[in-house]
Parts: C-alpha cells; structure tokens; sequence
C-alpha cells in the first residue's frame, strides 16, 4: 500500500514538473519568434504573438500600445539586426508567466547604428491556449 501512494505522488510531481518545463519552453519558443519577427518585421507573426492590450515599454520611457509597437517595427526607424537574450527567468503563475532577461540589441536608427545592453521584464498571458506577450519594460542596466 506504502508503495503504491509513493508512486501515485512521484507521477504527481512528475506531472507537475512536466507542465511546467512545457510551458516554459513554449514561452521561451514565443519570445526568440517575437524577436525574430522584431528583426525580419513580420507584422503577422508580431500581431498573433501579442495581446489586443500589449503596453510596450522601452527603455528609452515611450510606451506603446499593439498597433503603435506594429507599425513602428514594421516601418519605424529602428531596424534591428540581431537580439541576443542572456540571464532569462521565467515564472508561470497560473496563466501568467513573468519573464526577466537581459537583451543585447544590435542595429540602426534614425540617430545611427544601434548597440545597447538593456533589462528587459515582460508580462505573457495565456489566451485562448496561446501564450501571447500582455506587457513588455526595457529598463536601462546599472554601468559596472
């Protein structure tokens, strides 16, 4: 009897642990799309990645709402090269997920070529089975 209540407890943490590794890995999946999509200014992939209700913060202080983030990386001034993720943490709380990362973001604006190292915290929210980005901060990193 001992025996079979050890293992009906093991396959419930097992399955637990398995959940979860599932959708951090979905989450993670989602967040190199999204920064694809950043970098090739796919406008579809963009959209079904993020929430009717994204705020976008960056960490130059604007904050934009979905179709103000779509069409400045679809025809803005930045043109984004290459973003690298590094130190990424992801928490899930029911259908939220919070996400910490620092991004090393390489490209050009309208002042010039772009090289900044920035925190990033976002918000994802499952909807409707599909984890989508609710809300994003950059944050400028202490100098060390």
């Amino acid at each position: 009897m001992n025996l079979r209540l050890c293992l009906l407890v093991t396959c419930f943490i097992s399955l637990g642990i398995t959940r979860a590794w599932s959708q951090n890995k979905e989450i993670e999946t989602n967040i190199g799309n999204l920064n694809a999509a950043m970098i090739s200014k796919d406008k579809t992939t963009l959209d079904k990645l993020t929430s009717d209700d994204l705020s976008f913060g960056h960490s130059t202080a604007v904050i934009q709402n979905k179709s103000e983030f779509l069409n400045d990386v679809v025809s803005g001034p930045t043109i984004f090269q290459k973003i690298d993720i590094s130190d990424q943490t992801i928490q899930v709380a029911g259908d939220i997920a919070i996400v910490r990362n620092t991004s090393s973001i390489t490209g050009t604006n309208k002042a010039g070529p772009l090289d900044i190292k920035i925190g990033v915290l976002m918000i994802w929210k499952k909807q409707n089975g599909t984890w989508k980005l609710l809300a994003r901060q950059g944050f400028k990193l202490p100098q060390s």
